[in-house]
């Protein structure tokens, strides 16, 4: 809404020509050429994908496995061989190798309470064509299938629920605050472009002319003392121009015009008036809050250091609902299931995993990360008093400018200087009104890179 409300005031304050581009897709089109923001997006998605999945209870997931058993014919205790299956790839022979049906497998995880998934499992075998009772042939299955119907309930005992939520929110935050950052970075870089083509062209326009103005002077002077001192005029002037042709070719990538110039300075001088009372609170920065989570799982970790060492991993409970006795009377049956793994010698792992726990960095990378936005933040208001000193000095040298210029129009009429001195008057006037208009640019750009400490939502950024 507010990205509509100021494209609105600058479309009504600023007349675009047909075929200018606006401020809103040059900004799209540079958006669109920034790996970093197109990296920062994917990952916000990613980010936001795993908060669903940590945030949600009910979990939709299910998986089709086929078994890939081979299993050898068994000898008997009376000596002779059992008819036994093989099942390869979900299809099961017999063996004689004759195919005699499949064996599937469908899991099921639909939901997760306090670190545990809760899902169904349903293995089962499907036969066909002669069945091993002597029925007649043709397709039959397993008349028991619901007794393999089974309620699955894991739990990771080497997971820590409520930090590894911490974290997942502390992920998500962060990369929220990149996303915003490469926004952010490119609108601002946007307006920075812009005003400094504005600047550079209207520079080039006016050294150009002062150049061929002294060169005029140069080609009718005398005296050889004149002559040298306009000839030094003309090198520094085309030294300057040098430069900023040099410069105005990085910023050549798009087709400038003098109405994008005032729509930008139109939507910018919006968004600052619009924003004159900004929270200076910094423990609302999306990235100290994405340090603050890892800060608080860091230290909640530091109380199960002794997890890597332990030889369990996964407990499981199954509860089979409908099976039967063998009176066919209705016995749900269970089990549970422990998993023991115990690494008598590794190379070090378990002890960098619990070192990794018991460490102090999450604590060091926030308070490290905040001195380096208080500086940062220093650093922009001191800039902001230094540009604001410009524009005062600015001022009063385009007011010294105004009353040369005053001056030497009076002169000109009384025959006292020729055109030319009165024209580089003017272009000296000129350039100190361009000075100026180029120091408050500077000043605008500054205000919003300070609001963008503070995640100001500066044109519809997500934050």
């Amino acid at each position: 809404m507010r990205k509509k409300l100021i494209l609105i005031i600058g479309l009504l304050l600023t007349f675009l020509s047909i075929f200018g581009i606006s401020f809103e897709e040059l900004y799209k089109q540079n958006l669109n050429k920034s790996s970093t923001y197109v990296q920062a997006e994917m990952n916000l998605k990613n980010a936001e994908l795993e908060m669903k999945q940590i945030d949600q209870f009910f979990l939709p997931y299910v998986q089709v496995s086929l078994d890939t058993i081979l299993k050898a014919n068994i000898l008997s205790s009376e000596g002779s061989l059992k008819e036994s299956e093989t099942s390869v790839g979900g299809i099961l022979f017999d063996s004689s190798g004759d195919i005699i049906g499949y064996s599937f497998s469908l899991k099921t995880n639909f939901a997760e309470v306090f670190g545990t998934n809760i899902g169904l499992s349903f293995p089962f075998k499907i036969y066909f064509e002669t069945s091993p009772k002597g029925d007649e042939e043709g397709f039959y299955g397993p008349w028991n299938l619901s007794d393999q119907i089974a309620v699955v309930a894991s739990r990771d005992l080497t997971k820590i629920d409520k930090a590894e939520r911490l974290s997942t929110e502390s992920k998500y935050y962060s990369a929220l605050s990149s996303y915003y950052l490469a926004q952010t970075n490119e609108f601002i870089n946007t307006v920075e472009d812009i005003f400094n083509r504005y600047y550079n062209e209207k520079t080039i326009e006016l050294t150009q002319k002062q150049i061929d103005i002294l060169k005029n002077q140069y080609e009718s002077a005398t005296e050889e003392k004149a002559k040298d001192e306009i000839e030094k005029q003309i090198l520094t002037a085309q030294k300057t121009l040098e430069g900023l042709k040099a410069n105005n070719v990085s910023l050549e990538y798009f087709d400038f015009t003098e109405d994008l110039y005032t729509e930008t300075r139109n939507i910018i001088d919006t968004i600052i008036s619009q924003n004159t009372d900004v929270s200076i609170d910094l423990s609302e920065r999306l990235d100290l809050k994405a340090l603050h989570l890892n800060e608080v799982s860091s230290k909640i970790q530091k109380k199960f250091w002794f997890l890597p060492y332990l030889p369990f991993s996964t407990l499981t409970l199954k509860v089979q609902p409908f099976t039967s006795d063998e009176n066919d009377e209705w016995k749900p049956s269970w089990s549970i299931g422990l998993d023991f793994q115990l690494t008598i010698f590794d190379k070090g792992e378990r002890k960098l995993a619990s070192d990794n726990m018991k460490s102090n960095l999450a604590n060091l990378t926030y308070e490290e990360s905040l001195k380096q936005i208080e500086e940062t933040i220093m650093g922009l208001e001191t800039k902001r008093k230094t540009l604001n000193f410009d524009v005062s000095i600015n001022q009063i040298d385009l007011k010294n400018a105004q009353e040369d210029y005053e001056k030497n129009i009076d002169l000109y009429k009384k025959g006292f200087i020729t055109q030319d001195d009165l024209s580089l008057s003017e272009i000296a006037l000129q350039m100190n009104k361009l000075n100026l208009e180029n120091t408050e640019n500077s000043l605008k750009v500054n205000e919003l890179r300070l609001m963008q400490q503070y995640y100001v939502n500066l044109w519809g950024d997500n934050n």
